[in-house]
């Protein structure tokens, strides 16, 4: 029987494909998404790193298995943390630090910048073998619907909105680190304990924006399935394509707003939400920078699903939201 933790080691995953991963996994931003990453790693056999800022986090983390590593990316001091797992020979390194919120310190550019050029080059001369780095499918500039898939190009010089530059310029990085493997675009991830619009809907908030815009999402074990199957892929990628892949995690079915949240409200039993158009937005005092902020793109994932062999478990937000959101209980007595 083939020892799990050697290097190279298939482990079937969840779609009952095989990934070629290596010895031991580095995820570097150990939070919703990456602490299930590194819990499916671990039960697929594989030992796994896991970054943190917080000490409570490291505890939570050292308590299921991951060993955790102290790192804050703009603090290069910290990134000796890294030493360690980069002595690995056969590392798998996840890179998924989101950038923060505007007019945080430290601020986005810091964060998506010079956290990421830290972090390579502490991890440069190292023994990775693969990395897959976690990107947004925010970076598709367009706003009427088009759809766009892994391999639409994306013209960074027509790109004028701050934060979609930021983040392509934050993929540039990586892309020229050539470190062989993925950048993966996830769409608006959603799960246990994080649904997008649950708080507003039970709350009976008016929700501001286009009501026919498409919201793109995918449920966060899908992701995780897409993150170890680009990780296994390397095989069948030619070399000299190694650091420029591009991947787009998404559901099979972009849905207009309006259609997501009624259907939110529905499942939980809420009076549906009120979206204010323009206008009432105006009357509201609402900003209407949000109205022009509002994207819209379909976003295929069929480029990807063929070349990983990946299929989302839960195609639409229908099959994802139907164990996540309890019906409200109704109000007995006076």
């Amino acid at each position: 029987m083939t020892n799990p933790n050697s290097p190279g080691a298939m482990m079937p995953t969840m779609d009952g494909k095989d990934a070629k991963l290596g010895r031991e996994a580095l995820i570097v931003g150990c939070g919703y998404l990456g602490r299930r990453l590194a819990t499916r790693l671990l039960a697929l056999g594989q030992p796994v790193w896991g970054t943190t800022r917080s000490p409570r986090r490291a505890e939570a983390l050292a308590a299921v298995g991951i060993r955790p590593l102290f790192l804050s990316v703009t603090e290069l001091i910290t990134t000796a943390s890294l030493h360690a797992a980069n002595k690995v020979d056969g590392l798998d390194v996840y890179y998924m630090v989101p950038p923060g919120r505007p007019g945080g310190t430290p601020t986005p550019r810091d964060v998506v910048l010079d956290g990421l050029a830290n972090v390579l080059a502490t991890l440069h001369g190292g023994s990775v073998r693969r990395a897959v780095m976690v990107s947004s499918t925010g970076v598709y500039p367009q706003t009427d619907g088009r759809r766009v898939d892994a391999d639409t190009p994306i013209d960074l010089e027509q790109v004028t909105d701050p934060r979609v530059r930021l983040l392509l310029e934050g993929e540039r990085l990586w892309q020229r680190a050539a470190l062989p493997g993925s950048i993966v675009r996830l769409a608006g991830l959603y799960g246990p304990n994080r649904v997008i619009g649950l708080q507003q809907v039970r709350e009976g908030h008016p929700l501001a924006g286009d009501p026919t815009a498409l919201l793109n999402l995918i449920r966060v074990e899908d992701a995780v399935e897409l993150l170890i199957a680009c990780m296994g892929m390397g095989d069948r990628i030619e070399d000299g394509d190694q650091a420029q892949r591009i991947e787009l995690g998404v559901d099979d079915a972009p849905t207009p707003r309006q259609e997501y949240y009624h259907y939110l409200a529905e499942l939980g039993g809420y009076p549906p939400p009120h979206l204010i158009d323009e206008r009432e937005a105006t009357e509201l005092g609402v900003d209407l920078s949000r109205f022009r902020r509002t994207g819209s793109k379909f976003c295929d994932n069929g480029p990807t699903c063929r070349r990983t062999g990946w299929r989302p478990r839960y195609p639409t937000f229908r099959e994802g939201l139907a164990d996540l959101v309890n019906p409200r209980k109704p109000v007995t007595g006076a």
